[in-house]
């Protein structure tokens, strides 16, 4: 086996190691090869490995002696799931074991941090699931380089003939290859030559599906760049020209402008070049879809668990954040209010909810046809940047199906077509002889209703039953301390200036506050009581006093708070109340 598994010892993440086989027996098996699912099926795992498979009596022969036997009778049995864009941090390891989760690759997080992490939950010593990640090839920008040298980032090339040492250099260290959008194509070109070379795949964010398949890139993460190739008409492209388009980031207003007319060019391209898409709709489309109070719910439900109090309360508020940030659209709006979007930028709520739900409908129309024509998915989260870890791959999984897509295809994002992107699948996604025995056992089968994927009954990672449940005091200890990779939270406000400096005693005053990372929730202080504030802009905020305030002559303190998640109080500046003559 590879090093993206070796050594991979379970040790208190099991209920128990002492068997060295395990024997799950009169089972519903789907295996996720293309066969049809397969009843009254057995599943003999030495070790870590699966050894035999049969149906019936047919092949069951001699079971040694020291077998555990798990009776599955009802039950479906199935590769557990890969989730194949988040965000690591300490909390997580429960919450994705819990659902069934037993890989996850990281997209994003300091490198040293990633490489301890890897460490501690592949050899077992870190309660939590198997830990992929992939490095960045950086040299677009002079700042890649001080990054590198601060082991941020593995590898830096900013011309091909640097790449192959760039790439020996994640492969040292990473699982795969992660490419910003804008890197030039001789490089990329060169990066995924090189990449193919040493069996790394190359994912990146793109904005042009097209130039991505031409540069055979492995995987998209998120679909703006196939929304972008399918938009050609004067129209759409100058919308497009006057948007705030981030990377990873929400687009409300970009998908409505996609054109039908280039879908199967797009798809044909996609296909050909076997480019996987990582669609995150939950990531961009909660608090739009008609799904969100239910989801909303599920999150909910698992932050009310007694046992799960260690759950961050500002990783909480951004998650449920996400299921409201587009209220005033949704409930149809049609005055001068806004939405602000990203926690940067506001867009007018006036005909939002209809440009949203057609965005939606032709992205649910995209997908289906490139699944239908033979596209793969491979499903991811981007928890927790902006969704709850773990639950949040179900509800993608449910998201996939509402749009047409069948549920073993759906099944196949989150297993095969998920480990083949990441080139582990000799060892993963599927039920065969001879790979690694990472067994979900479901207590109804997902082929009727994808929903039944949570209902889970027991979990095999490594041929070792896990425990599953939350435990009051799990701990990790490497926290990753202040926002790391949550562009949804609120950073601490700075005051620059105020205008003006001093009033009057008993006098009504409005006051310019300038400064930066201002949000509309932010509101000014008076030493340390909160003032009427209108929010103007990420640098500026106007307050006001009230006779009440400036009632009292001499130094106060003039500040503003930005509330949870993140958020904080600014160091406060001096504001003088004179004397009446």
């Amino acid at each position: 086996m590879t090093k993206l598994i070796t050594g991979f010892f379970l040790t208190f993440l099991c209920i128990s190691v002492s068997a060295e086989y395990l024997l799950i027996e009169n089972a519903t098996l789907i295996d996720m090869t293309g066969s049809a699912p397969v009843s009254d099926a057995s599943v003999l795992i030495n070790d870590d490995v699966i050894e035999r498979i049969w149906s019936g009596n047919q092949r069951r022969g001699n079971i040694p002696r020291n077998t555990t036997v798990i009776d599955a009778r009802g039950k479906t049995i199935m590769p557990s799931f890969i989730d194949s864009h988040v965000h690591y941090n300490w909390y997580m390891g429960e919450l994705f074991l819990s659902h069934g989760i037993t890989t996850v690759v990281d997209l994003g997080s300091r490198i040293y941090w990633q490489a301890a992490i890897q460490k501690g939950l592949n050899s077992g010593k870190l309660r939590g699931p198997r830990y992929l990640f992939c490095g960045r090839i950086g040299g677009e920008s002079p700042l890649d380089y001080a990054a590198a040298a601060q082991r941020n980032l593995f590898a830096t090339a900013s011309k091909p003939s640097e790449v192959k040492q760039a790439v020996a250099d994640i492969k040292a260290n990473a699982n795969c290859v992660r490419m910003g959008k804008d890197t030039p194509e001789d490089l990329f070109r060169a990066v995924n030559r090189e990449a193919n070379r040493a069996g790394l795949s190359v994912i990146a964010h793109s904005y042009d599906a097209m130039h991505s398949a031409a540069v055979e890139l492995d995987g998209i993460e998120h679909l703006e760049g196939v929304a972008l190739a399918t938009i050609r008409n004067r129209q759409g492209l100058q919308a497009v020209e006057n948007m705030h388009l981030e990377e990873g980031h929400k687009h409300p207003l970009l998908y409505q402008w996609m054109e039908e007319r280039y879908y199967d060019e797009v798809i044909k391209s996609l296909i050909d070049n076997d480019v996987y898409l990582n669609p995150t709709l939950i990531h961009e489309w909660v608090g739009v879809v008609n799904r969100t109070p239910e989801f909303e719910q599920d999150d909910l439900r698992l932050f009310a668990h007694p046992q799960l109090q260690y759950y961050p309360m500002n990783e909480k508020l951004v998650s449920l954040s996400q299921f409201h940030w587009a209220d005033l659209a949704m409930q149809n709006v049609n005055d001068d209010e806004q939405v602000f979007v990203n926690n940067s930028y506001f867009i007018p709520t006036k005909g939002l909810k209809q440009a949203m739900d057609a965005g939606y409908a032709k992205i649910q129309d995209f997908l289906k046809r490139f699944v239908d024509a033979g596209g793969k998915l491979y499903s991811g989260t981007d928890t927790a940047a902006s969704s709850t870890p773990g639950i949040s791959l179900h509800h993608e999984m449910q998201l996939f199906v509402d749009a047409g897509i069948s549920e073993m295809d759906t099944l196949l994002s989150s297993t095969r077509w998920a480990a083949e992107v990441l080139r582990v699948d000799d060892q993963l996604g599927t039920l065969e002889v001879g790979k690694l025995a990472d067994i979900v056992i479901l207590n109804a089968n997902p082929l009727d209703n994808i929903a039944n994927t949570k209902n889970i009954d027991r979990l095999i990672m490594a041929g070792k039953e896990v425990a599953l449940g939350y435990h009051a005091d799990y701990s990790n200890p490497f926290p990753q301390h202040g926002t790391v990779s949550k562009h949804q939270y609120h950073q601490q406000p700075v005051i620059t200036n105020i205008n003006p400096p001093f009033t009057i005693e008993n006098s009504e005053t409005t006051i310019t506050i300038t400064g930066d990372e201002f949000m509309p929730e932010t509101v000014a202080l008076f030493n340390g009581e909160i003032l009427k504030t209108e929010y103007i802009s990420i640098s500026e905020i106007k307050a006001t006093l009230t006779p009440r305030d400036t009632h009292s002559p001499g130094s106060h303190l003039l500040g503003a708070q930005t509330p949870a998640p993140g958020g904080g109080v600014a160091v406060p500046v001096e504001f003088i109340v004179d004397y009446k003559e």
